[in-house]
């Protein structure tokens, strides 16, 4: 964690750790970010060894909690190619994603905050 905090560390002002569990089945990250221009990601990632399996969500906002993106892999929006991968935009569409990584959803929102 301390290595995305170091790269990102132009754009991330805060970060907390509101739940994270580490042993020989899971792990499981919840984490909030607050960045330079207020926007707030909250992250969760969970995956589950024995079956190799991997859960997340990346749900950025303004500061008063509105949508500005949202990533996930929840198992609807079957008729998207990228399924079960997506995102959620802020004018209510979903769209078609990838395996989306923390690293890749900071690069974004940095990107954003730097063409403001």
């Amino acid at each position: 964690m301390n290595n995305i905090i170091d790269e990102f560390s132009d754009i991330i002002i805060n970060v907390v750790v509101l739940q994270s569990r580490l042993d020989n089945k899971i792990y499981e990250q919840k984490l909030r970010y607050t960045f330079i221009n207020d926007s707030i990601l909250e992250y969760t990632e969970i995956k589950v060894f024995d079956i190799n399996k991997r859960k997340y969500a990346f749900q950025w906002m303004m500061p008063d909690y509105s949508l500005i993106a949202r990533w996930d892999n929840a198992l609807h929006h079957q008729h998207l190619a990228t399924f079960p991968h997506h995102k959620h935009t802020a004018d209510g569409l979903v769209v078609e994603s990838f395996d989306i990584s923390l690293h890749d959803v900071l690069t974004e929102i940095r990107n954003s905050i730097n063409s403001q």
